[in-house]
């Protein structure tokens, strides 16, 4: 007796739609599961022996084979339960094999039959719609989230008997609870609005995040450098759809997707502690999960005490904020995940932490050089804005309630229109951001006069600009035009990006 139903495994972010295969035939009684299998799917086995048990079939003592195709993929996790127990059946009840070929099943079982929550659901139906099929039954936890794909019958289930009635009668819905109470889907953000002073570096940000540039912020412990940079998601667009479906997978299969909850709509923000490991930043491990790095995608990543990381650790942004992606290779395979995120980074000028305030800095050239020196120069090279975060003034303390602080609903209006002019200059390109150019765009889109030309020759030899350096003044100055609505690049903004660039020179030159 012979019976396939359909899985999915997973890949990166990518699901693989995968044929779960059961044969039943006189022998030695035995189990046996079979397709490049992980350790944990192996041990299923005797776990979906159990809950068919304990869910009242029999099952005769013959000879009982599970294949998993394609096999060359590596099955892993414990959503194949479910389809394995279903297959089993199908093949000793000879259920219609018709429905199941049309159905997907993901779900892990307990000894008693119940059907729990798996990771990584959202990509699983994405998969299974993709590839034709009708309907995907999947555990009631994971009934919401399931939801957010369009085109394909969700149906939810709370056991393995419950399943096995649903697809003898088969239904068009399973037993879910709409009246459930689910996560509250969005937090109210920080707002610039609490932040009082510091106009230039709200200015600074505001570039930044208009045009995706990666923006470092150099300045004296307390200064409120952290602060600014967790409000940097109060001025980011909202996510288009799109967007949050990406989002939302990553945190499905990283098993961040807090129980009950559909799609995350607010952008990432992750700030992981100077101490992280390199696996963890940029993913991986013997299980390949997805890194910081990928769970930023589409919001912020912000390193705080950035010369305090490792420097083997940090150094391997380089790549991927050029690719935008990272691919990790291991010995049983490889997995791609996105990165595309805005890299916000803050750091001491020494440490100390009061460089180049000599009353207060009591650091040698020697100690400030090894303390900067921490940080790559390719790697500085990599932040189209570098600023000065300075203290603010004893006055601002207390005159704050006298002056109108702007909102970051404002300052999101002005982000939200640059971002615009942007998507109508590259309608016919394949990039969405000024900082995306390449050097042809780069020349076509950021013409300049003879004084500008003038204005960034002496840039680049009075602050050793190189010619990645070149390319991302004129990139930041185009964002600059943007946010102030103007067509041409002009010697007024080429200066200010030039000042943010100034910077590196002062500190690493």
């Amino acid at each position: 007796m012979f019976s396939s139903v359909k899985s999915v495994a997973l890949s990166g972010i990518n699901g693989i739609i995968t044929s779960v295969e059961a044969d039943i035939r006189n022998g030695l009684p035995s189990f046996n599961m079979v397709g490049f299998l992980s350790t944990q799917v192996r041990e299923s086995g005797e776990r979906v022996r159990a809950a068919i048990l304990n869910s009242g079939f029999c099952l005769e003592p013959k000879r009982i084979l599970v294949n998993m195709s394609p096999a060359d993929i590596k099955k892993d996790g414990t959503s194949f339960d479910l389809a394995v127990a279903v297959s089993v059946l199908a093949a000793s009840l000879a259920l219609d094999q018709d429905y199941l070929m049309e159905t997907a099943f993901a779900g892990e079982l307990s000894l008693n039959g119940e059907v729990k929550s798996v990771n990584g659901v959202l990509p699983m139906v994405c998969a299974a719609k993709e590839a034709g099929l009708k309907r995907f039954i999947l555990p009631n936890p994971n009934y919401r989230e399931a939801k957010l794909v369009d085109g394909i019958e969700i149906i939810g289930a709370s056991s393995l008997l419950e399943v096995l009635e649903l697809v003898q009668k088969k239904a068009e819905r399973g037993m879910f609870l709409e009246e459930a109470e689910y996560i509250e889907q969005d937090k109210k953000l920080p707002d610039f609005s609490e932040v009082h002073g510091q106009d230039g570096i709200k200015r600074a940000l505001e570039i930044a995040v208009s045009g995706m540039h990666n923006i470092l912020m150099i300045g004296q412990a307390g200064s409120g450098k952290s602060m600014l940079a967790s409000r940097i998601p109060s001025v980011m667009p909202p996510m288009s759809r799109e967007e949050s479906l990406e989002v939302t997978k990553i945190y499905s299969i990283s098993g961040l997707l807090d129980e009950g909850r559909g799609l995350i709509e607010t952008r990432p923000f992750r700030a992981p502690h100077n101490s992280i490991s390199l696996p963890a930043l940029a993913g991986g491990g013997s299980k390949i999960r997805a890194g910081e790095i990928s769970l930023a995608h589409n919001g912020v990543l912000f390193l705080d005490e950035l010369p305090e990381f490792n420097r083997q650790t940090i150094e391997i942004l380089r790549q991927p904020l050029e690719e935008k992606k990272i691919t990790i290779g291991r010995v049983n395979g490889t997995a791609t995940y996105p990165a595309d995120f805005l890299l916000a980074a803050a750091m001491n000028p020494c440490k100390c932490g009061f460089y180049p305030d000599r009353k207060l800095c009591h650091c040698n050239d020697i100690q400030i050089k090894n303390y900067l020196s921490r940080v790559s120069r390719p790697l500085i090279d990599r932040f189209d804005i570098v600023t000065e975060v300075k203290r603010i003034s004893f006055e601002s303390i207390f005159n704050k309630q006298e002056k109108e602080v702007e909102s970051s609903k404002d300052i999101r209006k002005r982000v939200c229109n640059a971002r615009d002019i942007q998507e109508e200059r590259f309608k016919n390109e394949k990039i969405h951001f000024n900082s995306q150019m390449d050097s042809k765009m780069t020349d076509e889109f950021c013409k300049i006069d003879s004084k500008t030309k003038t204005l960034l020759e002496e840039a680049y030899k009075n602050i050793n600009l190189s010619l990645r350096g070149y390319y991302r003044v004129l990139k930041v100055a185009r964002t600059i035009a943007d946010t102030r609505e103007k067509r041409e690049v002009t010697e007024l903004e080429v200066a200010e990006a030039i000042h943010y660039r100034e910077m590196i020179e002062r500190f690493w030159g």
